[in-house]
């Protein structure tokens, strides 16, 4: 048996996991989606369909960005392997990023529940994109009505996001990790991207795996490298 529990990142949704769930269900993965609720769908927990602890049984965490830090802990410890996409321990940098990485999140704390929020939302999916042209769901769907309880959601996630200083709570020192970094990714700093590798290296048993794209950006939307994912899952992952 081989299932996923996917998690999004801050102020993300469950719809930008579609071309994943279409290639890994179509090479026999039972797919799920955990969701914070922010906009316009309701949040949801997922668990893990099979809880034998059969040698051939895999159960794959897909974490991108604040998700590995969002998804249910519980999940997260009894997966077998965990994939890292522009994941991080620790958001902000130590080094001269900190300042510049500081102040914008401050904007964008200040912006939620302002005048401000669409636009904040909006400009930070677009960076999130980038190089590659944003998704028409994704970008509608910020600039749908907000509910309190999601807005609430999302500047709780915000504060997570840059208090964090360790890797997520619950990830098992046993599974096979999966890191897999954008170079073009325009949310994260190359400091930053070290420190989750440092971090892992000196938590897990093996060493990670990482896979380094050059034509993505915080976001990955091309089918070639989510076939990369499935690859490794699949074939490399020993």
């Amino acid at each position: 048996m081989k299932e996923i529990i996917a998690m999004h990142g801050w102020a993300g949704d469950s719809h930008q996991w579609a071309n994943w769930k279409r290639i890994f269900k179509s090479c026999d993965w039972e797919w799920q989606t955990s969701e914070r609720g922010y906009k316009d769908k309701s949040p949801h927990i997922s668990k893990w369909n099979h809880n034998s602890n059969h040698i051939e049984l895999k159960r794959v965490a897909i974490c991108h960005s604040l998700g590995s830090h969002l998804i249910d802990k519980e999940v997260l410890y009894s997966a077998t392997h965990v994939v890292l996409i522009n994941g991080f321990s620790r958001f902000i940098p130590t080094g001269k990023e900190n300042r510049p990485t500081k102040l914008a999140l401050n904007r964008m704390m200040h912006a939620i529940n302002s005048p401000n929020e669409a636009t904040m939302l909006k400009k930070f999916q677009i960076k999130a994109y980038k190089p590659n042209c944003i998704d028409v769901k994704s970008s509608k769907s910020n600039l749908l009505h907000m509910s309190d309880s999601g807005r609430l959601r999302l500047k709780n996630d915000l504060k997570l996001l840059i208090n964090s200083d360790s890797l997520p709570i619950g990830l098992n020192n046993s599974a096979k990790v999966l890191i897999v970094n954008s170079e073009q990714d325009y949310i994260l700093a190359n400091q930053t991207k070290e420190k989750l590798a440092e971090d892992l290296i000196n938590h897990l048993e093996a060493v990670p795996k990482t896979i380094n794209l050059q034509d993505e950006g915080h976001f990955i939307t091309k089918i070639k490298n989510i076939k990369k994912v499935e690859h490794w899952l699949e074939f490399e992952h020993a």
